[in-house]
């Protein structure tokens, strides 16, 4: 078994996770910034700025990316990235939401508004901003796969806007100190017909964006398996294999937060046909050995 080459590939997940998080979090912030920048260069009150659904999303994307970063440098000290299923699946929600954004802007907006989809700092906040924190979100291994109910989970900050839009556009209106119609959604449209199309094509748009991510994660664990040792191995060498994983990984763990790494565990034992319990023993027997030094 390819025991180092395993703990390598971690490594360099780590690794990826770490400047992806990072490209996410500055571009995000960025795409804040340039918003409030051009709003107090044109007198307006910068506040106004989170009315729109793309400035809410990138703190988002920015809170989410800045959780995971964390994580990932913890990774790279201990050769092995793993996160909090919240934490990948709160960066799930900014990428979904921030996807949404740049088709919507394509799809929808360019044609009423190709200024307003496309022009000035928009083609960076519609466009260039969505696809690097896409990219930076499929290029994080978390492990996870996501599921219909995490796409409905990542409606949620979308619920809450379209809930205060509606009180703010319909309810209030912009003639009574309410919101302008930004994205005529009222106008185009009956606001119930809106509002069932906007739901239906943001849940489509999380459920791609979890869809890829989950093929491209059962790619790279084909990749992972690929490394471990084609050969015949006995059991037993298999078990001295994983004790020796332990002490490795222990000397890269706090005694008080020692993890169980048990997608690799699992990786194996599929590998050989062995169970999950058969080598999780000697694994803790060799990290706690590894800890006791």
């Amino acid at each position: 078994m390819k025991r180092h080459y395993i703990i390598g590939l971690y490594k360099i997940r780590s690794i990826i996770a770490l400047i992806a998080c990072l490209s996410a979090l500055l571009f995000s912030i960025n795409g804040i910034l340039i918003g409030l920048i051009l709003y107090t260069r044109n007198g307006e009150t910068p506040s106004e700025l989170f009315r729109y659904f793309t400035v809410d999303t990138n703190l988002i994307t920015a809170l989410s990316a800045g959780m995971l970063a964390p994580f990932a440098v913890e990774g790279i000290r201990k050769k092995r990235f793993s996160c909090p299923r919240w934490t990948a699946r709160l960066y799930y929600i900014g990428t979904s939401c921030i996807s949404l954004i740049m088709l919507f802007a394509v799809f929808v907006i360019s044609w009423t508004d190709p200024v307003m989809a496309f022009g000035g700092a928009n083609l960076y906040l519609h466009i260039i901003c969505p696809i690097m924190v896409m990219l930076s979100f499929f290029f994080i291994e978390s492990n996870y796969m996501y599921t219909v109910k995490d796409a409905l989970i990542c409606l949620i900050p979308f619920a809450v806007y379209s809930f205060v839009y509606f009180i703010e556009v319909v309810i209030i209106g912009e003639a009574k100190g309410g919101w302008p119609d930004y994205y005529s959604l009222t106008t185009n449209a009956p606001v119930a017909v809106s509002a069932a199309a906007m739901f239906i094509f943001a849940f489509g748009v999380a459920l791609l964006i979890g869809r890829i991510s989950n093929r491209l994660s059962k790619s790279r664990l084909d990749k992972l398996e690929k490394g471990l040792c084609d050969d015949e191995v006995s059991p037993a060498e298999i078990k001295i294999e994983l004790f020796g994983l332990g002490r490795y990984m222990g000397r890269h763990e706090d005694s008080s937060n020692a993890a169980l790494p048990l997608d690799i565990i699992e990786l194996i034992a599929n590998k050989y046909g062995l169970s999950k319990e058969e080598l999780i023993r000697p694994y803790l027997k060799g990290l706690m050995d590894s800890i006791k030094l």
